[in-house]
């Protein structure tokens, strides 16, 4: 098995931890105390990510900060190293679709045909992406809500749980739309 070095061992990379080690040997760097989760070994800090290149080739941010998530992946780009998308058996992604790298595509989730998804993106059970929409690089969406056809969204956005992105909506970079909100197009 390839080695597969997850940057954050709180409860989402617990998650990505379940589908990751399906395909890859895992193991964490995290700032806290840990020593292992979840059967993984905690190897070192966030810090010490260039000392474990080329040991590890493979990264994979599991931090739901997305201004986090978007710096450590630059430095890891800038260190050398690539990134897996792991997604769930249960989702769907069409064969049109287009996924960034790094990201993180969990249970039921659906990416219809000809939408677009950046790099480092979390979309969380649930989530559907429907045809001819873009979301940006390094957004968190939370679990069932729903990014609707022609839209467009920027990075960084942070999406919470059963919420909507109607048809035709630009999102801008660094927007919040809570749990159950709607954004509107216009």
């Amino acid at each position: 098995m390839e080695k597969l070095l997850l940057v954050g061992a709180g409860g989402f990379g617990r998650v990505v931890l379940e589908h990751a080690s399906q395909q890859y040997a895992c193991a964490f760097l995290d700032d806290g105390e840990a020593t292992i989760v979840d059967d993984a070994p905690v190897i070192g800090k966030t810090s010490e990510m260039a000392s474990f290149y080329p040991k590890y080739k493979l990264l994979l941010v599991t931090i739901g900060n997305n201004k986090l998530r978007e710096r450590i992946y630059k430095e890891a780009v800038a260190i050398g190293y690539t990134f897996p998308t792991i997604i769930a058996p249960s989702a769907y992604i069409s064969p049109r679709a287009k996924i960034g790298c790094g990201c993180v595509i969990l249970n039921n989730a659906v990416v219809q045909n000809n939408a677009r998804c950046g790099d480092g993106c979390i979309l969380n059970p649930g989530v559907e992406l429907h045809h001819d929409s873009t979301i940006g690089s390094y957004c968190l969406i939370y679990t069932n809500s729903v990014v609707r056809s022609l839209t467009s969204v920027g990075n960084r956005v942070w999406l919470g749980s059963t919420a909507t992105v109607s048809t035709s909506a630009v999102v801008p970079d660094d927007t919040t739309i809570g749990d159950g909100e709607v954004f509107k197009a216009g």
